[in-house]
């Protein structure tokens, strides 16, 4: 398996690197958007809603790694605050979950915090270096999705309008 190879020639020192990595931007981004007062999984629900709406619960439940009933609450507490809104679903027995004004308006700020604090702890790196981890950061990703849901849950806190569908190496590798 590619797994085994990498670990036979890989040392423990890279990927220590790896781990920290994606731990400190996951850090970085969590400590940002926080200001905005909503919990990670309500946050990676509202944002799960904004990129594709009419998103039913269950789909919130596969981008969150929520239970199907832990994305009823998170639902139920979006719906309270007046971020989100059921709808009638495409056959009548779903319901379609939709963003409303405050809630599009929350989501895109999460999103503005998420880009500043990104962009102030990649502001070390030259515009080359910036190019090169651009290319090799598309070519790790598209290794991690195994499914459509697995996608999903990877790009729980993208902003989906800057990295569309034709750009998205993690989207694009579960097609």
């Amino acid at each position: 398996m590619r797994s085994a190879y990498i670990l036979r020639h890989m040392d423990a020192f890279t990927l220590n690197l790896f781990g920290a990595f994606a731990l400190g931007c996951s850090d970085v981004q969590d400590a940002a958007m926080a200001s905005i007062g909503l919990s990670r999984a309500e946050l990676a629900g509202l944002l799960a809603v904004h990129a594709r709406p009419g998103s039913t619960v269950g789909e919130i439940a596969a981008t969150t790694g929520l239970t199907h009933s832990g994305a009823v609450r998170v639902v139920d507490r979006l719906s309270d605050e007046v971020y989100i809104e059921r709808r009638t679903g495409r056959d009548r027995r779903t319901v379609a979950i939709h963003c409303t004004r405050e809630g599009r308006q929350k989501a895109r700020l999460a999103l503005q915090l998420r880009e500043a604090a990104l962009a102030g702890a990649a502001a070390r790196l030259t515009k080359g270096e910036l190019a090169e981890f651009r290319r090799l950061a598309k070519k790790f990703l598209a290794g991690l999705p195994g499914s459509r849901p697995d996608a999903w849950r990877i790009c729980r806190l993208c902003d989906h309008e800057v990295c569309d569908a034709g750009r998205c190496p993690v989207g694009g590798a579960v097609r």
